[in-house]
């Protein structure tokens, strides 16, 4: 029965941080650029049963519950969201991310395209940090009618100042909507570019409610299934004592 406990108890484990992964999913429904996250999972300590003592022959397998293998993030394109700012930029297609340098200076990339000139006159997302170009140095706007190509060309009064850099690589997130590369980031050499447009998160709020209703009931049934148990084995132990 310690077995069935612990079986369940780790399937109520993997189904928290199951939820956990959707909630974060549900808060960021909103949130330009932002690519949902799915998790994984193997059964533990799965065990090959023999009979006759072990020198029988193969009766199953018994695992004592799931464990975290690993999570991932889907990066299908989000729905392309009309602004008519020619500085919010969307990349319209599946693969690829926007360069930009953090506080630290460090270089990171995100599919927010949310951006504007800041105080310096230098292109930067919302939270400050600088979009960087094709070369991953930083872009100077001088003032002028803002126009964005395709291919990420930036025009300021008709004359051409940078273009923007899209870069594609081993994306891992680091928080704040942002990504970090393993090993050098590759230019997309033909970029799809939308000015005038934002990317709306990839998150399916009615698909990630559903699953966040499921996995709280799994998670009582779970519960009540080790209060049974704990239960069955207080029982099996007085019964015991009785003889």
């Amino acid at each position: 029965m310690l077995r069935g406990i612990y079986a369940t108890a780790a399937g109520m484990a993997a189904t928290e941080q199951w939820m956990d992964a959707v909630a974060n999913n549900l808060a960021n429904v909103s949130t330009h650029g932002y690519k949902r996250d799915a998790v994984f999972f193997n059964e533990a300590l799965e065990r090959t049963m023999l009979g006759d003592g072990g020198r029988g022959p193969v009766l199953g397998s018994l695992g004592v519950g799931p464990v975290l293998k690993g999570g991932a993030t889907i990066f299908e394109p989000g729905p392309l969201q009309p602004t008519g700012n020619p500085l919010d930029l969307a990349i319209d297609a599946p693969q690829g991310a926007f360069a930009v340098k953090d506080a630290k200076g460090r270089i990171r990339f995100t599919r927010d395209g949310s951006f504007r000139v800041d105080s310096e006159g230098r292109l930067a997302t919302q939270r400050g940090e600088l979009v960087l170009d094709d070369r991953l140095t930083e872009i100077e706007i001088p003032p002028g009618q803002v126009e964005v190509a395709s291919d990420g060309t930036i025009r300021s009064g008709g004359r051409e100042v940078g273009t923007v850099g899209v870069f594609t690589g081993k994306f891992t997130k680091v928080g704040g909507n942002l990504f970090a590369v393993a090993g050098r980031p590759q230019p997309v050499e033909e970029p799809k570019i939308q000015s005038g447009s934002l990317e709306g998160s990839n998150v399916n709020p009615i698909g990630e409610m559903v699953e966040l209703i499921r996995l709280n009931r799994s998670f009582e049934l779970a519960h009540r299934s080790v209060v049974k148990q704990d239960e069955l084995t207080q029982r099996l132990i007085q019964s015991l004592q009785g003889r």
